[in-house]
């Protein structure tokens, strides 16, 4: 039974997010505090990172008021990618998804998800964690939202925050975090010249950059 409540939890709250909405106003986009790049590691373990483009259509699409989407090369063969976009507003064609609808789309199958934690600053973060697979090639995903004070794994939980704090604050800012680690050799073998296995690779990534996000991304509420 609780399933099958789950599963209507965020088309419910869309719904009243939208009748809210409609109630207290339209909340105004809320800009970064300093561009992204500017608060996230020049290097991870010794790699500085290459941009990788993304379409005009594809920004569109999205509905980011602002993104970074880097690649640090560890070794000639062997890479872990880092996207974060940003949305200043949540309202019309700026709402955002989970890579969960994404990539599925562009071809590659999820085998397994789950919410995992990792530590940051000796503290538990929760954070989404999903392998998918197209063809012979497999991806390990570490995704989360961060942004008003605050970092979410699950989708629900941000659409009911979002409406929450678009009542009582007039603000529904959010980061998409995406973290990728192709899995070259195994989910068990150390990556590159790191001697991490993907799964702390990209929980050390995550936990390199979630603090410093904070700086560039607005201030919580109140604060």
């Amino acid at each position: 039974m609780l399933d099958a409540i789950a599963k209507f939890l965020p088309a419910g709250a869309l719904g009243i997010g939208t009748a809210v909405t409609l109630l207290v106003g339209t909340p105004k986009p809320t800009p970064l505090r300093a561009p992204l790049a500017d608060a996230l590691p020049a290097t991870f373990f010794g790699a500085t990172p290459t941009k990788v483009a993304i379409g005009d259509d594809e920004v569109a699409n999205s509905g980011v008021s602002d993104y970074i989407n880097r690649v640090y090369m560890l070794s000639a063969d062997e890479g872990i990618s880092l996207y974060i976009g940003y949305h200043a507003t949540q309202q019309g064609d700026k709402r955002m998804h989970s890579p969960t609808l994404c990539l599925p789309g562009s071809g590659w199958t999820p085998v397994g998800e789950q919410i995992v934690t990792i530590p940051v600053a000796n503290k538990p973060v929760a954070v989404n964690r999903f392998v998918l697979q197209n063809g012979k090639n497999r991806i390990l995903v570490y995704y989360w939202f961060q942004g008003r004070g605050r970092l979410t794994a699950g989708q629900a939980d941000l659409k009911l925050n979002a409406m929450r704090d678009a009542l009582f604050t007039h603000r529904d800012e959010e980061a998409l975090v995406r973290i990728i680690v192709p899995l070259v050799k195994g989910d068990s073998t150390p990556v590159a010249s790191t001697g991490l296995v993907p799964d702390s690779l990209a929980a050390k990534l995550a936990e390199a950059i979630i603090a410093p996000l904070n700086k560039s991304l607005p201030a919580a509420p109140g604060a």
